[in-house]
């Protein structure tokens, strides 16, 4: 991947891998991606501030706080109908059905899934269903993100954010 470029316009494979975007299943809409990784990420988060915070194991504040601990998944994956690269996260029922999936076709990569919530809450549940065809040439030839990365940088900044309305607050 390319480091350095002239003009304005960093190539999208560039700007992907830097600028790696999450996906978010819009109510009332579905969204078709291929999976890009073999096999997600999973981790132990609280879901707090409307979002999914890391949970920092023990002396956890929010686990001090009462907030329950979740396993949450993510996987890289590419949006077929824009071709955008980013990651997905998901609960651990979702992944337990793509797990089946994947059994059967040695791993995510290349499974084609369809994702929408079941009503038009955002807090609704996640529907996904396995598309049967044939992943496309061109997304297989991408590669997925370093999901590690993902969620290290991911977290890294919205700490970096609550710190700062934390400042903001006098809290």
């Amino acid at each position: 991947m390319e480091q350095i470029g002239d003009g304005w316009s960093p190539p999208s494979e560039v700007r992907d891998r830097v600028n790696f975007h999450w996906f978010h299943v819009v109510p009332g809409t579905s969204l078709v991606v291929m999976f890009l990784s073999l096999r997600p990420v999973w981790f132990v988060g609280h879901f707090s501030q409307g979002r999914m915070l890391r949970c920092t194991g023990d002396g956890c504040r929010r686990c001090e706080m009462g907030i329950g601990r979740q396993i949450r998944y993510i996987i890289s994956a590419v949006e077929l109908g824009t071709k955008r690269i980013g990651v997905i996260e998901i609960s651990e029922s979702v992944s337990r059905l793509i797990q089946q999936w994947a059994a059967a076709n040695e791993g995510a990569r290349g499974l084609i899934v369809e994702m929408r919530k079941a009503t038009r809450s955002k807090h609704s549940r996640m529907e996904v269903s396995l598309v049967h065809e044939r992943a496309p040439a061109w997304a297989m030839a991408l590669e997925g993100l370093d999901l590690r990365e993902v969620l290290l940088r991911t977290w890294d900044r919205v700490e970096q954010e609550l710190g700062a309305e934390l400042v903001r607050s006098g809290g």
